[in-house]
């Protein structure tokens, strides 16, 4: 029973999965179509402000959260835990505002409105992080057909709303934004309903919840908390702060080019990492939850041999069909962006490999050690992107920038973890990850021009093998704990 439900489950995050992908291709086929260069840097101006706060002040109790959900629901407190959480969102929130009109002051996204700009700042990150927090913990109590459906109508609403507002209301980034929001909303608070339904809790009311906190409990969330919030200060610096220095220095129109590239990349990583950590994360938080160091090491291990193997395979697969995938993906105006999106990919691999391994700081509820690699990570990268982008040549040395400041991050990450746990990585699983990914080097070999069907071809032809690569590396890699 316990193999047939793993099954099930992992059945239902890959169905999820595909068809997020598919609404993926969509949303970006759409927006593309829909909104000039200009337009799409405005929303990655936007998002990278909204990302600040989210990582500085939000994603840091996320991650306190994951930790302590299974705690929390077998002390039938979960619903109060979020209630005081939810009164946190609003007051990051209205803190958002105060914070986003002084940066309009200085003369970021100054491309929107004012009022619009402050307005979507507030609902992005009140209702964007309850859709965000509330749906995965669907996912982490094993509830993963509400998570599956939840998550991909929220995706499908993206698509829908923003369609829809751009087309009534006119082609430019906020009314995208907009969409976005909308969908989120709807889809956050029909997930809180599935999930107060399927706990055997109830709220007592935000004067209970407030009355049980101690100075003791205060100081044991900062203790954990503080360091993540530094670490991910830097880890938006590396991931999405150089953006503002592109619009300042270069523009809105090179930015949105760019942008394109790399969320290509960033859109593919983020949706086979989602299918790892959905299926793998709720098994490792359970396995270190009251156990030894020695039983943290072997979940640890298990998951890093699991997960390191199948994001090397998918850095080659997708170097080698960067070009066919872009021109499935985007408008033809933006056919030239598939060079940023071939480094991106390999961007993406350093920040996953580095999220990776930044989950033993967590597992010793020791999250300084988490600091570090990215406040290194991230200088390196601003001050490579500052000097890239005064270059002639600046479409060509800012990714390289980007691309020498991932890998600091995750060797530093690397060596920051093995102080933590001296876990070990098989290196034969990465080998022979390689090994059957040279396959993907024969794209070279072709020379014909390309149109949909033969693009089509390509990347569905190398993408099953690329699912099969990922099946027979899985099994090698059980042997570092069930599955």
């Amino acid at each position: 029973m316990i193999l047939d439900k793993a099954k099930s489950d992992f059945l239902i995050i890959l169905v999820g999965k595909l068809l997020q992908v598919i609404l993926m291709i969509v949303a970006i086929r759409v927006s593309t179509a829909l909104l000039e260069p200009k337009e799409m840097g405005n929303i990655y101006i936007f998002t990278t402000i909204y990302t600040f706060f989210v990582l500085l002040l939000i994603s840091p109790f996320g991650q306190y959260i994951n930790r302590h959900t299974h705690q929390w629901h077998e002390q039938k407190s979960l619903l109060d835990n979020l209630g005081l959480y939810s009164l946190y969102l609003i007051i990051i929130s209205i803190f958002s505002v105060i914070v986003g009109f002084l940066l309009y002051s200085f003369g970021v996204s100054q491309e929107i409105e004012l009022e619009y700009f402050l307005s979507l700042l507030f609902l992005f990150i009140l209702f964007m992080t309850l859709n965000q927090t509330i749906l995965p913990l669907l996912n982490m109590l094993h509830y993963r057909f509400s998570f599956t459906i939840l998550t991909v109508l929220t995706a499908f609403g993206i698509i829908f709303f923003g369609y829809l507002f751009v087309n009534f209301f006119g082609n430019n980034a906020e009314n995208w934004l907009l969409g976005m929001v909308v969908s989120n909303m709807i889809f956050m608070i029909i997930g809180f309903f599935v999930l107060k339904n399927r706990l055997n809790d109830k709220f007592r009311g935000f004067s209970y919840t407030l009355r049980k906190i101690t100075k003791e409990k205060i100081k044991s969330i900062l203790v954990f908390v503080f360091p993540l919030s530094v670490a991910t200060l830097f880890m938006w610096l590396q991931n999405s702060g150089y953006r503002i220095l592109i619009e300042q220095n270069i523009g809105l129109e090179f930015l949105g080019f760019l942008g394109v590239g790399l969320a290509i990349s960033g859109q593919v990583a983020s949706t086979i990492e989602s299918i790892v950590m959905q299926y793998f994360h709720p098994i490792y938080y359970k396995q270190i939850t009251n156990v030894t160091i020695q039983e943290r090491k072997k979940a640890i291990e298990s998951f890093i041999n699991k997960a390191l193997p199948i994001y090397f395979m998918l850095a080659i697969f997708l170097t080698f069909v960067a070009k066919y995938v872009v021109e499935i993906l985007v408008d033809e105006k933006y056919y030239g962006v598939y060079i940023f999106t071939t480094f991106g990919i390999w961007i993406e691999f350093f920040r996953m490999s580095s999220n990776l391994f930044g989950n033993i700081s967590q597992s010793e509820m020791n999250t300084k050690k988490f600091m570090k690699p990215y406040i290194i990570g991230s200088l390196v990268t601003i001050i490579l992107v500052y000097f890239s982008s005064l270059k002639e040549n600046y479409e060509f040395y800012l990714p390289i920038a980007l691309l020498i400041g991932g890998l600091f991050t995750m060797i530093i990450m690397y060596i920051s973890m093995k102080k933590l746990i001296d876990f070990k990585i098989d290196f034969r699983l990465i080998f022979f990850s390689f090994l059957v990914s040279l396959p993907y080097f024969s794209t070279y070999l072709f020379n014909f021009e390309t149109d949909l069907v033969l693009n089509l071809l390509v990347v569905g032809s190398f993408g099953i093998y690329f699912l099969g690569t990922i099946y027979f590396i899985y099994k090698k890699g059980l042997s570092y704990g069930n599955s």
